[in-house]
Formats: structure tokens, sequence, C-alpha cells
């Protein structure tokens, strides 16, 4: 879910928890302070109408008359958001795997493109690989496709480790392309309008 979800669910319980305690006084015949409780109503009143917007934007058609019927709308939203989340993750594979596809490696001598272009498809095996496996695809560090390989061949140890290393264990055939290829070697086709 979205970082607004567990927070405006907290929200609303929180204020129907001390919304509660109030009742309970009141239902002990004990004092309360009716500003304190105008207050509390208030706040639940607002988290409510915030979490209904929250459901709202993501289930436009959704109707639900107790709080049992809204925890099963929010738990239907929570695996929609979740399947999103790892499209996103399959598609970001996807797309860098498309741009080394599209990319070509120049040097001047032959043997050592063969070697990388070998090392660049295996990259793309494993990108492919990762993106087509059951459940969550390993999340890869890094800006977008098409700026992806400047940003990883720029990358240096020490400052860098954590992204390095997220790359090396999810990803060990495309680390090996990365560290073998210097920036000046990949040239990406542009496409020329017809």
């Amino acid at each position: 879910m979205s970082s607004l979800w567990p927070s405006t669910i907290a929200s609303l319980n929180d204020t129907l928890t001390l919304l509660g305690e109030s009742v309970e006084k009141l239902k002990a015949a004990k004092p309360v302070d009716i500003a304190e409780v105008i207050e509390e109503l208030k706040m639940a009143a607002e988290s409510a109408r915030n979490l209904r917007a929250l459901v709202l934007a993501e289930l436009p058609e959704a109707a639900w008359q107790s709080r049992r019927e809204l925890d099963a709308l929010l738990e239907t939203i929570e695996k929609r958001v979740e399947a999103r989340q790892i499209e996103q993750l399959r598609k970001r594979l996807l797309g860098l795997a498309a741009e080394l596809e599209r990319g070509s490696i120049v040097h001047r001598r032959a043997v050592r493109v063969n070697q990388l272009n070998q090392l660049r498809n295996q990259a793309i095996n494993e990108l492919q690989a990762q993106a087509a496996v059951k459940g969550t695809p390993q999340p890869l560090p890094g800006p977008d496709s098409d700026e992806w390989l400047e940003w990883a061949c720029g990358l240096k140890e020490p400052d860098d480790a954590e992204s390095l290393q997220t790359i090396r264990n999810g990803f060990a055939h495309l680390d090996e392309f990365v560290a073998n290829l210097e920036p000046d070697m990949w040239v990406v086709k542009t496409e020329t309008p017809v």
C-alpha cells in the first residue's frame, strides 16, 4: 500500500480508541471533558473522511456498511497495490533488458567486443528471467533504464557499496557486464524518424 494507507488507518483506529474511552467513561457515569470529546469526534470524522477518500480513489465503485466490509475492501486494495508494484518491478527489469538489446559495444578489438556481447546477453537473459519469476522480482537500484547503464558504470566503492552489493547479490551477470564495460564502449542506437 502507499505510505498514506497505514498512517490513515492508524489515525482512524487511534481516534476511535480515544473516543471509545470517553464513551466508556460516560457509560460508567464518570465525568468527561465535553470539549475534549467533541475534538475526539472531529478527529475521528476527519480520519474516516480521509480513509474513505483513499478507498474511493482506488475503488470508485466501492460501497460498505460495516468495518468488516471496509477491512475486506482494504485487503482487496492492498492486493491490487502490491500487484501494481510487482508489475512495475517487472517493467523496470524488462526495460533495462530492452535498453541493453538496443545498444552496441564498440572496441578496437573484436575479441573484446565478443566477450562483452556474451556478458551482455547473459545480463539480458538474467533480467528477463528475474522479471518472469513467480512472486516479487528482485528490485534493481538506480535510475530509469535509459540512464541506468551510465549510472551503474559510474558507481565506485566505498561510496556506492550498498548499490553495488545489491546488484552483485541479485544480478550477478549484470554486475559482471557493467564491471567490464567502459562508458565510452557503449553506444545506444538512436531511432531516426521516417
